[in-house]
């Protein structure tokens, strides 16, 4: 019996009789080992009770594969379904939402979870990065491609240098990635041995909704990812882009115009995709 197992049944001692039937038919429905036969009830006809079962399963299995599309490809159908049942025996989601259950499967993969050893050391992170697609579709909090009384922000216009000496804000809608592995070329032809593929490097990411509520993905490199994050900062703490930037690469050897020149084309496609936003003038 499982720790979840045995918080539940002390937990139903203390309940009214009726909530106690509730949990004993939650339990078996979870995990069908578990058998339902109260013995002050009329028992259930099997053909229903499986019936029950069958929808309850399919319905969580149905969701969980569209959203772990490729998790599901690379571990198979057959692991795959064992999977999500290990997950309904042994996670105890506390969210009523249905939308909110991929990060209670996350969860479960980073703290239940028993990996067998043909399944993937990336599984974690990949679940990860395929969840984020949702939660960034549903996050509650506005981008910035609509001002506060719903009128359409103008385009931005080419930028100049002096765009560097600006301090930006980092839209909520739009979240750094960091993976040990290549979460974005993951398949079942691509499955690395080890993290970070043949160059061993760390794969940097952006997920961000779009104005009209679609999402995208863009691969960063390492550079612009930790600008990203100190742009972030700087909103707090009053550092302008470029000061930041410089801070970063002070002692990396960069060429001074090719920096600059990264660094106005990436302000100008961030701008342009209304991830980022001027905060005020340094």
């Amino acid at each position: 019996m499982s720790s979840n197992e045995k918080n539940s049944v002390s937990e139903q001692s203390d309940l009214p009789y009726f909530q106690q039937l509730q949990m004993q038919f939650a339990q078996h429905i979870r995990n069908p080992t578990i058998p339902y036969a109260p013995e002050q009830e009329a028992s259930i006809e099997p053909r229903r009770l499986n019936a029950y079962k069958e929808l309850f399963f399919n319905n969580i299995n149905g969701f969980f594969s569209n959203l772990f599309p490729v998790c599901k490809q690379i571990l198979g159908d057959s692991r795959w379904t064992d999977l999500v049942r290990e997950y309904l025996i042994k996670h105890q989601a506390r969210t009523p939402l249905f939308h909110e259950m991929g990060e209670e499967f996350i969860i479960f993969l980073n703290e239940e979870y028993e990996p067998l050893e043909t399944d993937p050391e990336f599984l974690l992170e990949l679940a990860h990065y395929e969840w984020m697609e949702l939660a960034v579709a549903v996050s509650p909090e506005e981008g910035f491609a609509f001002s506060e009384t719903g009128e359409p922000v103008a385009a931005t216009q080419p930028i100049t240098a002096d765009a560097l000496d600006a301090i930006y804000e980092l839209s909520p809608v739009a979240w750094p990635l960091a993976y040990q592995w290549p979460v974005h070329l993951l398949s079942v032809d691509n499955q690395p041995s080890e993290p970070g593929g043949e160059s061993g490097t760390i794969t940097t990411l952006m997920v961000y909704r779009n104005p009209d509520d679609s999402v995208g993905f863009m691969e960063l490199t390492p550079l612009l990812f930790q600008w990203l994050l100190a742009i972030e900062e700087g909103a707090e703490t009053q550092q302008t882009a470029g000061d930041a930037l410089h801070e970063l690469t002070a002692d990396l050897g960069y060429d001074a115009q090719e920096l600059e020149a990264f660094a106005l084309q990436s302000l100008q496609q961030l701008l342009d995709l209304y991830l980022i936003r001027p905060l005020k003038a340094a």
